[in-house]
C-alpha cells in the first residue's frame, strides 16, 4: 500500500541533537555524583526516553532521588544551547522538500514540546511543519516505546497504520513503531557508533536501516 502519511521522529532524526541533549543530561547527573553516566554512556542508555523513563531507571538501579526541579533545569540549558550547537540532520530538508507536494509529513517526538519546537526552528526545519503536525509525549498517557504516541499521530493526521511509515533513530522508537502496526526505517546517520546502531535498530523490528538521508525515499 502507498504510504501517504510520513512520520519523523525529531532528536537523532530531523535533528542532530542527541549528543547535545545527553551531554547536558550526563551534566545533570554527574551534579548529583552519578559520574559514571558519561554523554556516551546516556546516548547508550537514554536515547529516545522520555525524562519520566529516564527517572525511573535511575531510581530503580540507584535509588535515586530526582531533584524536583532537573527537568527544568534540563529543559532551561537545553533552550539557551540549542541556537549554537544544532544542525538538521545532513539531507533531512531535501527528503523533506521532496516529500511535502504529494505526502502528508509531520514529526512525532519524545522530547519536550518546548524544545523540539525550538530545534526544529533552530535547524530550519519548522517551515516544513505546521505547529499542530509536531506531536509530542506530553499529549499522551505513555510515551514510546508504547505505541501511543504514533496511534495518537496517526488519528489526528486522518490515516491508518497500513498508509503510515516512520523514520526513527532509536531502538526505543522502533518498538514504538512496530506495537503500532506501522512500517518504520531506521535511521543512524546522526549516531555515534553507526554499525551497531544499525544492529540494534534491526533488533528492534527496522524493516530497513540507513545512514544516508536522501536513501529514505527510495522506500517510500
Amino acid at each position: 500500500m502507498k504510504k501517504n502519511l510520513v512520520i519523523f521522529d525529531c532528536d537523532g532524526t530531523l535533528v542532530n541533537s542527541e549528543a547535545l541533549y545527553n551531554t547536558i543530561t550526563s551534566e545533570l547527573l554527574t551534579e548529583m555524583g552519578l559520574v559514571e553516566y558519561t554523554p556516551l554512556r546516556c546516548i547508550e542508555l537514554f536515547a529516545g526516553q522520555s525524562w519520566g523513563t529516564i527517572k525511573t531507571i535511575l531510581h530503580d538501579k540507584h535509588g535515586a532521588q530526582i531533584p524536583r526541579d532537573l527537568v527544568d533545569r534540563y529543559i532551561q540549558i537545553a533552550n539557551s544551547r540549542i541556537d549554537q550547537n544544532l544542525l538538521a540532520a545532513d539531507g533531512a530538508s531535501e527528503v523533506l522538500e521532496a516529500l511535502k507536494p504529494n505526502h502528508s509529513i509531520c514529526v512525532a517526538s519524545n522530547g519536550e514540546r518546548g524544545n523540539v519546537l525550538k530545534s526544529l526552528t533552530g535547524t530550519g526545519l519548522m517551515p516544513y511543519f505546521d505547529e499542530d503536525r509536531v506531536f509530542t509525549k506530553i499529549q499522551v498517557k505513555h510515551p514510546k516505546p508504547a505505541p501511543d504516541l504514533f496511534l495518537f499521530t496517526i488519528e489526528k493526521m486522518g490515516f491508518a497504520a497500513e498508509q503510515s511509515l516512520i523514520i526513527e533513530d532509536s531502538p526505543v522508537g522502533v518498538r514504538a513503531a512496530v506495537a503500532a502496526g506501522i512500517d518504520v526505517i531506521g535511521y543512524t546517520g546522526c549516531a555515534h557508533d553507526q554499525k551497531r546502531q544499525a544492529e540494534m535498530l534491526k533488533d528492534a523490528g527496522a524493516e530497513y536501516v540507513t545512514d544516508q538521508f536522501i536513501h529514505i525515499l527510495d522506500h517510500i
